[in-house]
């Protein structure tokens, strides 16, 4: 689901569009073709992409390759956003999953 939101953000196109776009053409719409949007995602996988979206991106500039993002100073926006430090390892976990498939999908982006 992490992945097919990320895809989305690259394409831009809401639920409502994708419905739209359907009722146009005819079609049905396509349980897996859906659009995932943020608010699609439990509280606690919200909480760990918005602090994502803040940290700062990693990037090979010879190849502009994505190396993905740095993690320093992700405790001290964990802090900001009061996240108990027993739910700190959760999350940074979440981050890092999150990471992982966005470093795989600008690498495959990047050899299109």
């Amino acid at each position: 689901m992490i992945q097919s939101y990320l895809q989305n953000a690259n394409v831009g196109m809401t639920k409502d569009q994708y419905f739209e776009m359907c009722e146009t053409l005819g079609s049905d719409p396509v349980e897996d073709q859906i659009p995932v949007e943020f608010n699609d995602f439990p509280d606690e996988i919200q909480l760990a992409i918005s602090i994502y979206r803040l940290m700062r991106d990693e990037w090979e500039y010879m190849g502009g390759t994505y190396t993905g993002k740095n993690f320093n100073g992700i405790f001290e926006l964990f802090d900001v956003y009061n996240i108990e430090q027993l739910d700190k390892r959760y999350y940074l976990e979440l981050i890092h999953i999150i990471d992982g498939i966005r470093i795989q999908e600008t690498r495959k982006n990047s050899q299109k």
